[in-house]
């Protein structure tokens, strides 16, 4: 008896104390808004694209990144549009003489190299150079989906009337990539067919909510920084996705735990391995049914893009992974990667390819012109790497020979202007 009264008490006090807690948090947090204390600084998502990865400025400048591989800082010009290119947007705007090619992609078309040494610098200075006046307007974004290569396209290029659009296909991740629910608009599968969904934010504000809470804003980034609520989200979905195909949390869990084991500390950015191509091996591996359902998708972009642009020179350009590009010989680092996986080196040569050229014939069924671009660096025989051992990104060589393939196909369109 006396030990269940000394536990009512301690209970009494503690929720004492944490009514105490709560009200002077909430007393503290209206006083700041009333009048505008320690305003919360958000990161809105936008809306349309899921995140813009470089915003308007209202003027030509110069951009800079870091080339990890390297450790050498890389300038280059951004318009008013932040669009990689020198010419501003009046010109572009009334220029109707110059052939105009849009050009979008993930993190292997936004490449940290000056304008020139990437492939839409090389694609225009390769039609340019064969006579043909030429305009290209890159706008690549890290971890961007192939939806969202088109949707930033709508977006950001399609107002300059561009005669073309290619649209980089990086065969790495973009499956997986085009499969995944979060910061970012999706297809979602319906009764009519495809519907693009609502970005579910977790690592960007929702834009359409305007959340004043200084106390709210301080737990919500906690949760952000620790990962909390990331982890929350992702493993919701990946269950939702896992009992859709008939699996169930076990999968769930043996994925995740795949992608901890895919952590190679030797590497400059130790998570470049599962990043740039074993999340997509492991997450078909752990469910195979996604694999079908990524060509589906693959489906409905490309019969959105046509139907949106009728008269429009579209050009699928793959872009292969290091693993599946096999320049010898191999990084010890990935073999020491894939002995701690259930998956093998030769295993994600043999699928990469099997969705690199499924691509290229729905791409083609569809009307759309294809780049192989995995022939050409795969056909390269000099000492320089293609990829660089940091993050495995193209470096300047391999984005010259991707360059010129694009180049060569467009000069044999049918419709290429003259």
């Amino acid at each position: 008896m006396e030990i269940a009264s000394r536990v009512k008490r301690l209970l009494l006090r503690t929720a004492l104390y944490a009514g105490i807690t709560a009200a002077t948090l909430g007393l503290v947090d209206l006083v700041c808004m009333l009048f505008g204390f320690f305003p919360p600084i958000h990161d809105y998502g936008d809306p349309d694209v899921g995140w813009v990865g470089f915003s308007p400025t209202g003027e030509m400048h110069t951009d800079w990144c870091v080339q990890y591989a390297t450790g050498d800082t890389i300038s280059f010009i951004r318009n008013e549009d932040g669009i990689r290119t020198h010419v501003g947007v009046d010109a572009l705007l009334t220029d109707q003489q110059a052939l105009k090619i849009a050009v979008t992609g993930d993190s292997q078309t936004e490449l940290c190299a000056p304008n020139a040494e990437t492939h839409a610098g090389f694609l225009e200075s390769s039609l340019n150079a064969n006579g043909t006046r030429t305009v290209v307007l890159p706008y690549g974004a890290g971890r961007y989906s192939p939806l969202q290569d088109y949707l930033v396209f709508k977006a950001r290029l399609k107002k300059f009337e561009p005669d073309a659009l290619v649209l980089n296909l990086y065969t790495g991740n973009d499956f997986y990539d085009l499969l995944r629910v979060d910061d970012r608009p999706y297809f979602d599968a319906s009764d009519a067919g495809y519907q693009i969904a609502e970005p579910t934010w977790y690592l960007y504000d929702d834009p359409r909510i305007v959340r004043r809470s200084r106390v709210l804003f301080a737990l919500r980034s906690l949760a952000k920084q620790t990962g909390v609520r990331g982890l929350y989200l992702r493993l919701r979905v990946l269950h939702r996705s896992a009992t859709e195909q008939g699996a169930g949390l076990r999968s769930v869990v043996a994925y995740m735990n795949d992608l901890r084991k895919s952590v190679e500390p030797t590497v400059g950015y130790p998570e470049a391995f599962s990043a740039q191509v074993l999340n997509q091996q492991l997450f078909f591996h752990h469910f195979p049914a996604a694999r079908e359902e990524s060509f589906r998708r693959v489906v409905a972009l490309l019969e959105l893009v046509r139907a949106e642009n009728p008269g429009m020179l579209l050009v699928m350009s793959l872009i292969p992974s290091y693993q599946l590009a096999q320049q010898r010989p191999v990084d010890d680092a990935l073999h020491r990667v894939l002995e701690r996986l259930p998956i093998t080196y030769e295993g994600g040569v043999r699928e990469e390819q099997e969705l690199y050229d499924a691509v290229r014939y729905l791409a083609e069924e569809h009307g759309w012109l294809v780049v192989d671009n995995l022939r050409g660096l795969r056909e390269y025989d000099g000492s320089d790497r293609l990829y660089n051992d940091f993050d495995y990104h193209l470096l300047p060589v391999a984005s010259e020979i991707i360059g010129r393939q694009q180049a060569a196909v467009i000069l044999q369109a049918p419709r290429h202007p003259e």
